[in-house]
């Protein structure tokens, strides 16, 4: 196995020979050298897990050279020496990537200490990426499985069954019609389910930053309250959207804006209390426009509040129509692509508002240029 590999950069070369003497009995595969440009060369072909940097040297600072190893190796770990050690250059040598201080005159089980806690940080942030790989590996798997393997059967099954149903295949009974719609009923909701699972899959792989173009609110929300009419009336639900603002412009990308809205009202619409009401208001604070989709339904309790938007999660209680929970971590999604948020106030039994935060125009430009 590898001994963790150590260098140590100090101009003073009894400091440099005091550490190699205390880190090779800690079986560590130890270097030192006595300014920044060799430290540097050092660093590209020993590869050292741990680097001691003094933040006072001749030629070229420590504090170079910290910004340098994060450009080299993020996955080394700079543990700053110093003799001068201040909130100022404690707080600067953090920006630049330092893990750690070493004061001098420190002991050799200082030394030892932090020389032993930077590679435990070191390992655990490894362990993390990994982790973190393997995640996005079984993701990206689940989602070709779910595209083709699972999906693909499905739309076959569907088209058998409008065969059938069409009596391309000879004539079925009164009950048999009845459970192949029943049937075709049960395929396309787990079909939708599955088109929207894999939409909020890829909302987390692709960029749509290059769609992004200047819409306005007001229209994206008339645009869903008209797709959703039919829907509310035949619930006999009262939606209503009158504008109190106008010109509330922001950068987005107009198709996701709008599956935002015509999901929340949808969502007020399906939980509804039968010929309730839906009411839709643009207001504004500070750097975003606010649309509020109030309803009259079934509500939501303050425990299950905080869990809104959960993937797959989805509120249990007496009276709701049944869910995924895949709908409103879509919206969340596409809301935090554009730098803005979704907010919740509902009481059980009384209703709910869903607010939708869209940073202004100008803020969205100066976000832009700032990033």
């Amino acid at each position: 196995m590898e001994k963790p590999k150590i260098l140590v950069i100090d101009d003073e070369k009894a400091i440099c020979d005091a550490c190699a003497q205390i880190l090779d009995g800690e079986n560590y595969d130890v270097e030192t050298t006595q300014n920044g440009e060799s430290g540097l060369q050092k660093i590209g072909s020993f590869r050292p897990y741990v680097v001691f940097v003094d933040l006072k040297m001749p030629g070229l600072s420590g504090m170079e050279v910290l910004t340098r190893i994060r450009e080299e190796d993020p996955k080394i770990v700079p543990v700053v020496i110093t003799g001068f050690a201040t909130v100022e250059s404690a707080v600067q040598s953090m920006k630049v990537g330092a893990y750690d201080f070493l004061t001098k005159p420190f002991t050799p089980d200082q030394l030892r200490v932090v020389t032993k806690r930077a590679l435990d940080w070191r390992k655990a942030s490894l362990d993390a990426e990994r982790l973190r790989n393997e995640k996005e590996k079984l993701r990206q798997n689940f989602i070709s499985m779910v595209s083709h393997e699972l999906r693909t059967p499905l739309v076959s099954v569907m088209q058998y069954l409008e065969v059938i149903s069409g009596g391309f295949v000879g004539g079925i009974s009164q009950e048999g019609t009845r459970i192949v719609e029943r049937m075709k009923t049960r395929l396309d909701e787990l079909l939708r389910l599955i088109d929207r699972w894999l939409k909020l899959a890829r909302l987390e792989e692709v960029s749509f930053k290059d769609e992004y173009e200047d819409i306005e609110v007001s229209s994206i929300v008339r645009e869903a309250v008209d797709t959703l009419e039919d829907m509310a009336a035949g619930k006999g639900v009262h939606v209503v959207f009158e504008p109190d603002l106008e010109e509330c412009m922001t950068r987005a990308d107009r198709e996701l804006i709008r599956e935002v809205f015509i999901n929340l009202i949808s969502n007020a619409v399906k939980y509804n209390r039968e010929h309730g009401d839906v009411k839709i208001a643009l207001r504004e604070c500070e750097d975003y426009w606010i649309a509020d989709v109030s309803d009259t339904g079934v509500g939501i309790s303050e425990e299950n509040i905080k869990r809104v938007g959960e993937e797959f999660y989805r509120v249990k209680s007496e009276g709701t129509v049944a869910g995924t929970g895949i709908g409103l971590a879509i919206v969340k999604k596409i809301l935090d692509m554009h730098d803005g948020r979704l907010e919740v106030v509902s009481r059980l039994n009384e209703g709910s508002t869903f607010s939708v935060y869209l940073p202004k125009l100008n803020y969205s430009k100066r976000s832009k240029k700032n990033g």
